[in-house]
């Protein structure tokens, strides 16, 4: 069964793992310096791309740290992530052909992370022969209840640590119309553009964009938030130009790199 978990993944640090190195697990911090921090529960580490082979085994130690007054319990799963009509869904594991969720391995099912100090698993996959899938999620699903308020029904916490995989070239990314909202006098000039990834590789594309005044010269540049784009996901890239641009005909060029290549579209607008 599919099931779409953004309302079940409230807090999700997005991450992926490098198949030539490991990170060390966080020690516990000085008690000083541990009540000094703002309560939390963290999952690192943050965000990194994976590339491997098929049939290769990788390994990522996930650290959990845990800032705050209580003990807190999780359990741990793999989903395999999918795209569905350009949107992510998550997959329990076992229902994906040639899933990678299935293979994984956990150094333990349950961990228990005491108030102020940090614990680490560690996650062993393989890489089936013949997998389409290109990202899973590891999920940390708290098994305690944090009340909300003193009447209120309590809350569970859980995390999720996403995990995707580069395994072949090819990188297939397509751009579509690019759309410029004029500023108002609440909002400032937006360009955006939907960007597909019609390959079969997650890639991170990192866009420019920049206007042009009808003679050809630079009049403001800005840059695109970076996004990650899963096989078939479909998303829109925004940028905002906190100038005023006087009245004129312009062009605006949209460039966005990925993985060594360079992509490259441009619209002309007017502000009237």
């Amino acid at each position: 069964m599919i099931l779409t978990r953004l309302q079940y993944l409230a807090q999700v640090l997005l991450w992926t793992i490098t198949a030539s190195a490991q990170l060390a697990p966080v020690a516990p911090q000085p008690q000083s310096v541990q009540k000094s921090l703002p309560p939390s529960i963290s999952l690192s580490p943050a965000v990194v791309m994976a590339r491997g082979t098929f049939g290769q085994g990788l390994s990522q130690t996930l650290t959990l740290s845990n800032q705050t007054d209580s003990d807190f319990a999780f359990d741990l799963a793999a989903e395999d992530v999918v795209v569905e009509k350009g949107q992510r869904q998550f997959v329990a594991a076992g229902e994906t052909e040639h899933g990678i969720a299935a293979t994984a391995l956990f150094s333990q099912n349950t961990v228990l992370v005491k108030a102020h100090t940090a614990a680490s698993v560690e996650v062993r996959l393989t890489i089936p022969t013949e997998t389409k899938t290109r990202a899973i999620v590891a999920l940390f699903r708290g098994n305690d209840r944090l009340p909300t308020s003193s009447t209120a029904v309590g809350v569970t916490a859980s995390l999720g640590a996403l995990l995707t995989f580069n395994l072949t070239d090819n990188i297939k990314l397509e751009p579509e119309t690019i759309h410029v909202k004029p500023a108002t006098e609440t909002t400032n000039l937006t360009v955006s553009q939907w960007i597909t990834n019609g390959g079969t590789e997650p890639a991170v594309p990192e866009g420019t964009a920049v206007v042009l005044n009808a003679a050809g010269s630079l009049v403001e540049k800005t840059t695109f938030p970076s996004l990650r784009l899963l096989p078939s996901e479909r998303l829109e890239f925004a940028a905002e130009f906190p100038e005023q641009l006087p009245a004129g005909d312009y062009k605006v060029l949209c460039s966005f790199q990925f993985e060594g290549h360079t992509m490259t579209s441009d619209a002309a607008f007017k502000i009237p």
